[in-house]
């Protein structure tokens, strides 16, 4: 059935592919790149020691902070290679946001602009902010979109500069200086209302950008990412029904596209791209023609290492030179892993659940006292035996679970491989997939481990907590079963498959449109054309649901 399916499925993508064709007469082709991050470190030798550890180099986060001059440079050579016309940098074009990290990057654009005859456009980030004033960085910016543009806001970053005769954009300042969380006020609302209201008027179809998510990429990303999506529900009416069909957002790190549709019927796509500051450096080439918009992911895999600073050791030098995807993946490995490691101390997890000492003392409790099981079991091997004669298969044997033989050494390797797959875009894990398996059956085991000596009524605390935070509900009736000591382990199981298993599946399972090369509806799409691409829509989400169906049966 899977396979009937997915070969129905490619059918009708193709048939939509070749029945969507782009006229190249009306082709307006830009290229759109986020979170480039240049840091003045990639600048200054690394005095760290290799000698033990080749990779000590690494950022905590996995992003190739001291690497950001040799991949903002290959980037925009590509771009120079390229027949788009026009850049698009909606945010985090520095690290720190010192000034010196801006004036270094808009002398690149300068260059580039210069050499080139294209046109870049820029909208601040968060990291742009968190030192530099907003009128600062329109003035280090000024060629970039701000001397340009036919209109601009007076107390932020916001303005709209057209891209040749039929397109306008819409550069969204979606920030809140010196913080991360985003900020569309209704100011800035208003302010946006104004200018597509003047682009009907001058007969410009409207593409946006701006740093944050206009909407949600993944299941429970905005319990995952609470900085991430502009609150302001009112936003996402606003631009669909005032004309905009593309915004392009950036700050989550990951390559997906997702769709709303208002009450009017007016549908606009929010298109995230990944960082270009880590694995897999990924960056968007778009064609927006007269019936449809092209997507076409790329990525810079090659840079010249003579542009990373001194003091790497040669092991990684000499990976960056022979394959520098393979080099970006692992040290967004490496870096990961000691993220990933930090936040399951007791005392992390409560910082990063954001637990209130008084008002969450249960669960800052409950949290302290499973402490070291859970740093235990989240680091222990899954085949092998660690110095204390303990493996994960083992433990999972006691409490009847098999865990699948694998290449993966342990939860986190699984838990930074799923991640990475999210990262690229376009992401499939089959529901009988060894990863899926091995996943479902790991997270079984170590709340198994963790709570089997807790009290009912803790437990209970525990699976409230966490449906809460998770805005889940499952039936009183499962939780109290769930706690029962006779029942813990049927219970955990029965857990696992209501709560976990559905964001499993919906983080490592990508969902209509795809991600990285996929044709979409343009401003000027027929009704013809648009029925197509409903049936395509229809027919994925079909696939989706018998996907979720296998899953739940495994």
């Amino acid at each position: 059935m899977k396979k009937l399916i997915s070969v129905l499925l490619c059918v009708l993508m193709l048939m939509g592919t070749a029945a969507i064709g782009v006229s190249a007469a009306d082709d307006m082709k830009i290229i759109v790149a986020n979170d480039l991050h240049l840091s003045a470190k990639s600048y200054v030798p690394y005095t760290g020691n290799t000698q033990t550890n080749p990779w000590v180099h690494v950022a905590s986060s996995g992003q190739l902070v001291r690497e950001s001059d040799a991949i903002i440079t290959a980037f925009l050579d590509n771009a120079a290679k390229s027949d788009a016309a026009y850049i698009l940098l909606p945010g985090d074009l520095v690290d720190t946001g010192a000034e010196d990290e801006h004036v270094l990057m808009a002398a690149k654009l300068a260059a580039f602009e210069k050499e080139t005859g294209k046109s870049v456009f820029v909208v601040p980030g968060n990291h742009d902010l968190f030192k530099a004033e907003v009128a600062v960085f329109r003035t280090i910016y000024n060629d970039f979109g701000y001397a340009e543009a036919v209109a601009k806001a007076d107390s932020h970053a916001s303005y709209a500069v057209d891209l040749g005769a039929k397109f306008r954009l819409v550069a969204i300042d979606s920030t809140l200086p010196t913080e991360s969380k985003p900020e569309v006020d209704n100011e800035k609302l208003e302010w946006i209302k104004a200018q597509l209201d003047a682009a009907k008027e001058d007969g410009k179809f409207v593409i946006a950008m701006m740093h944050h998510n206009l909407l949600q990429h993944f299941i429970f990303s905005e319990q995952i990412h609470s900085s991430a999506i502009v609150k302001n529900e009112a936003l996402k009416d606003v631009l669909a029904d005032g004309g905009v069909k593309y915004i392009f957002t950036a700050h989550t790190h990951d390559q997906d596209i997702v769709s709303y549709t208002s009450a009017n019927g007016n549908t606009i796509y929010d298109v995230v791209t990944n960082s270009l500051n880590a694995y897999p450096c990924q960056y968007r080439e778009v064609t927006f023609g007269s019936k449809n918009v092209v997507f076409a992911e790329k990525r810079v895999d090659k840079v010249d290492t003579s542009l990373i600073p001194a003091g790497f050791s040669q092991e990684a030098m000499d990976l960056a030179a022979s394959d520098f995807t393979a080099y970006t993946k692992k040290t967004m490995w490496i870096g990961l892993r000691n993220t990933f490691t930090s936040y399951i101390s007791a005392a992390q997890l409560i910082k990063l659940l954001e637990l209130d000492p008084e008002a969450d003392a249960d669960m800052c409790r409950i949290i302290t006292a499973l402490g070291d099981k859970l740093e235990e079991i989240v680091q222990m091997p899954f085949y092998t035996a660690d110095e204390n004669g303990k493996s994960m298969k083992d433990i999972a044997a006691q409490y009847g679970k098999t865990l699948p033989d694998s290449n993966y050494t342990d939860l986190i390797d699984l838990a930074i491989t799923l991640y990475q797959a999210h990262c690229t875009g376009d992401e499939y894990f089959a529901a009988d997939s060894t990863e899926i398996n091995l996943l479902m059956n790991a997270v079984s085991t170590v709340l198994c481990y963790c709570l089997e000596d807790v009290s009912a009524e803790d437990y209970k605390t525990v699976i409230t907590f966490a449906l809460e935070i998770t805005g889940t509900t499952i039936p009183d009736g499962v939780v109290d079963f769930a706690g029962g000591t006779l029942e813990r382990i049927e219970g955990i199981d029965m857990v696992a498959s209501l709560v976990l298993r559905p964001l499993v599946v919906q983080f490592t399972t990508d969902s209509t449109p795809a991600d990285n090369n996929v044709t979409l509806p343009g401003y000027e799409t027929s009704a013809f054309m648009q029925f197509v691409q409903k049936v395509l829509d229809f027919f994925r989400k079909i696939f989706d649901f018998f996907k979720m169906i296998f899953t739940i049966k495994a």
